[in-house]
């Protein structure tokens, strides 16, 4: 049964807007989520994306936090082997000194981009797929004063200020039952992207309870069930929503070029790439209003999950904000 809701999004830039249009979105759908009733707000981070202006979470989460009241503000994610796990850590131990009890840490081990800019971002020759994720995890627990990891760090003589104030609770973002085996194995909170891997969120989620379990004796926290949307008023509505998007994503893998996305509904999607955009349709949760809610109820039950957390980047800032508030209709979460 569906407890809470969560927004997850990625400052999407609608064609013919800016990034600033799309942060200052950002900020207005934060403060709707908080009034409506949702429980957390997270913010992604990706580079060198013409269409997406969330680059910076740590620095887009300081603005949400000062403009909301009552709902927690978090990163979805940190992209850690982009980045020195102290200067994460400072980040993260100012946001929580200035907003006690309202931030969340979410890290993922993913580039967030290509791997010309993954060395832009890194200055390291090293591949950015390289699987050091857990040594960097190790590193910056260990920057908390308040974690008995500390001790364990190679830098442990450092001290990341506000040295008093402790790290926010860190969820690990994953798609693998790799992500799921290391957030059962150092004991942190999980969040499964169902909008990247389909097929594989029951075996994940059921490994991350059973290894939690298993390692440190009691049950795991509850588990984040990441969700990507579609929805409209009417099948029309949906239908060219789906249009919308499945050319968006032709684009940005190079499988339609020269494509004018201000006539989009009238573009013609070639018999070839058909099948590229069905496959790509199959991750995300498609339909009505009432339709939505069938299948996210669905999915709760049959994956036990009760928190959701929802990202679309359906075309216009005003049907994701309704989209957002349908759903807080279905579910009367009320937290003001």
């Amino acid at each position: 049964m569906i407890q809470r809701l969560s927004v997850l999004d990625m400052a999407p830039i609608d064609y013919g807007t800016t990034g600033k249009e799309a942060l200052l979105n950002t900020l207005e759908l934060a403060r709707t989520a908080d009034k409506i009733g949702y429980e957390r707000f997270w913010v992604t981070e990706h580079h060198n994306l013409p269409v997406v202006a969330g680059a910076s979470p740590e620095m887009l989460m300081g603005q949400i936090a000062a403009v909301t009241n009552r709902i927690r503000v978090g990163s979805g994610g940190v992209m850690l082997p982009n980045h020195s796990p102290l200067k994460v850590a400072e980040n993260f131990k100012l946001l929580e000194a200035f907003y006690p009890g309202r931030i969340d840490l979410g890290i993922g081990r993913a580039s967030g981009s290509d791997g010309l800019t993954s060395l832009a971002l890194r200055r390291s020759q090293q591949p950015y797929s390289a699987d050091d994720l857990q040594a960097l995890l190790h590193e910056l627990i260990g920057y908390d004063a308040n974690q008995q990891a500390r001790g364990e760090n190679p830098f442990s003589h450092i001290i990341a200020m506000p040295e008093e104030v402790s790290l926010p609770p860190i969820s690990l973002l994953g798609s693998s039952q790799y992500s799921a085996k290391l957030a059962a194995t150092e004991a942190l909170n999980y969040s499964f992207a169902y909008h990247f891997n389909p097929t594989g969120a029951k075996e994940a989620i059921t490994l991350y309870r059973n290894l939690y379990r298993k390692y440190h004796g009691k049950e795991a926290p509850p588990v984040i069930l990441g969700l990507s949307l579609i929805g409209g008023e009417t099948d029309e509505e949906v239908a060219v929503q789906k249009k919308i998007m499945s050319v968006k994503y032709l684009q940005s893998i190079g499988a339609l070029k020269n494509v004018d996305l201000s006539n989009i509904e009238n573009i013609t999607i070639p018999s070839q790439l058909q099948s590229t955009a069905t496959s790509y349709l199959s991750t995300l949760i498609i339909g009505t209003w009432s339709e939505l809610k069938k299948q996210l109820d669905t999915l709760s039950n049959e994956l036990n999950v009760q928190e959701l957390i929802i990202s679309t980047t359906q075309r216009g800032f005003e049907t994701r904000l309704k989209l957002y508030k349908k759903l807080a209709e279905f579910y009367k979460f009320n937290k003001t």
